[in-house]
């Protein structure tokens, strides 16, 4: 009991534990499929292209001067871009392949979702034991690769609508960082153009500050294979590039600096404060506060109860013998641990009526609202 107990307050009581910052989302709208990308990282960013030989696919890379491709679009309208996360336990299975770049190969032969898909489970790859990958390609398809201890390769499809991540793997827990939640609100809000909805996102959750920035973003239109890129956070000036005319040009290699020489510097991004926080809240009326009140009971530990209070427009969840943990609302069910400690979501019945709540961390724990 002890133990269960202390699992509940760590979960709700410490904080979240971020990989560094990247944002990477699909938008499929109006008949238009778009990618967007937020490269968040210490370092300017360069964009080349590589001409297909011997059978394979040309593309356009975006990444850093190290060569090594941070995201991707074949001339199929495949494209692909990684988050990094936390490193976990990988094991290689002895009876498949461990290619040198496996996405570099998938990108040179595969033109959709599902063949990437195939490839992973075809082979080893140890690069998922602390990075997470979404594919997307010109039909609308999009998924996650990623991988889980205990279950091995995580695949986690899209709705054929939209699909996001940040630096959490979907599959471990319910829990989405501010810029998740952000990039989420914005997506509902903005219901025009697709390129211009993913230009909103991208600028809505941009990191700036001396510890890590924005270097460059890029939005990926997939059906037109050609790509919208932005430098250092300067959403107002952009350079687009139309794959196929590139890949039939003799020079294959630009960095942002050359491309964007007006633009704002390093120096003016890294300038001032480090940017942590995203404004997530939103305004829910007392009655919709109020139908939360009450106590619940973990299902691990039946007889630990955890009781969630209202206190003027916030709630708050009290654990035995602890101080209280501030919720602010995210949605009308969703509420954030203040500051960013966690999520809480509210599960309902038909009738709207509450049935149990889940605190979502490093992993989710559901507690169930207790009838007195």
């Amino acid at each position: 009991m002890f133990r269960l107990l202390s699992l509940f307050f760590v979960l709700v009581f410490l904080t979240p534990q971020c990989s560094e910052a990247c944002s990477i989302f699909m938008v499929h709208r109006e008949g238009e499929v778009w990618m967007g990308n937020n490269e968040d990282y210490i370092l300017p960013g360069k964009i080349w292209f590589v001409s297909g030989k011997r059978g394979k696919l040309g593309r356009v890379n975006v990444g850093f001067e190290t060569d090594f491709a941070q995201g991707s679009m074949n001339e199929a309208g495949l494209c692909f871009d990684g988050a990094a996360l936390q490193p976990v336990p990988w094991e290689a299975d002895p009876d498949k392949p461990t290619p040198k770049n496996l996405v570099e190969d998938i990108m040179d032969t595969c033109t959709t979702v599902d063949e990437a898909i195939q490839q992973f489970k075809a082979n080893n790859a140890p690069f998922l034991k602390n990075s997470q990958i979404l594919f997307a390609d010109a039909q609308g398809n999009s998924a996650v690769i990623a991988w889980l201890p205990g279950k091995g390769l995580s695949i986690v499809q899209g709705n054929g609508k939209e699909q996001i991540i940040t630096n959490t793997r979907l599959e471990a827990s319910g829990y989405r960082c501010q810029r998740h939640v952000r990039a989420t609100q914005l997506l509902a809000k903005h219901n025009g153009a697709p390129h211009d909805t993913v230009v909103s996102m991208m600028e809505g959750i941009h990191q700036r500050g001396p510890k890590g920035f924005t270097s460059y973003s890029v939005a990926y239109d997939l059906k037109r294979q050609k790509l919208h890129l932005y430098n250092l956070a300067n959403f107002k000036d952009s350079v687009v590039f139309d794959l196929k005319e590139e890949l039939a040009k003799k020079r294959s290699a630009y960095t942002m600096a050359e491309l964007f020489e007006e633009g704002p510097t390093l120096k003016d991004i890294k300038a001032g404060p480090q940017r942590t926080q995203w404004d997530t809240q939103v305004t829910l009326a007392t009655e919709v506060l109020d139908r939360y009140v009450g106590k619940y009971s973990p299902l691990p530990a039946p007889n630990i109860v955890v009781e969630v209070k209202r206190t003027g427009d916030l709630l708050q969840v009290q654990n035995p013998g602890q101080p209280p943990a501030k919720l602010y609302p995210e949605s009308d069910t969703l509420f954030r641990i203040k500051p960013d400690r966690g999520q809480v979501s509210f599960q309902l019945d038909d009738k709207g009526a509450v049935l149990s709540l889940t605190l979502h961390k490093q992993q989710d724990v559901v507690a169930k609202m207790v009838v007195e």
